[in-house]
């Protein structure tokens, strides 16, 4: 019985540091896509100015 325990204790810490990457991963994601959009505005307001 005490085994069973380990291993529910051990899921619950693997899913709880899976669904931390996640989010992690998803921020990260968000700001590169914001930095993607401000590059892609400098380079239209670059070309503008030639």
């Amino acid at each position: 019985m005490n085994e069973l325990g380990l291993i529910l204790v051990l899921l619950l810490a693997l899913w709880s540091i899976t669904k931390t990457l996640e989010k992690l991963a998803n921020r990260i994601v968000e700001k590169q896509n914001k930095q993607y959009e401000l590059l892609k505005e400098i380079k239209d307001l670059l070309n503008n100015e030639k």
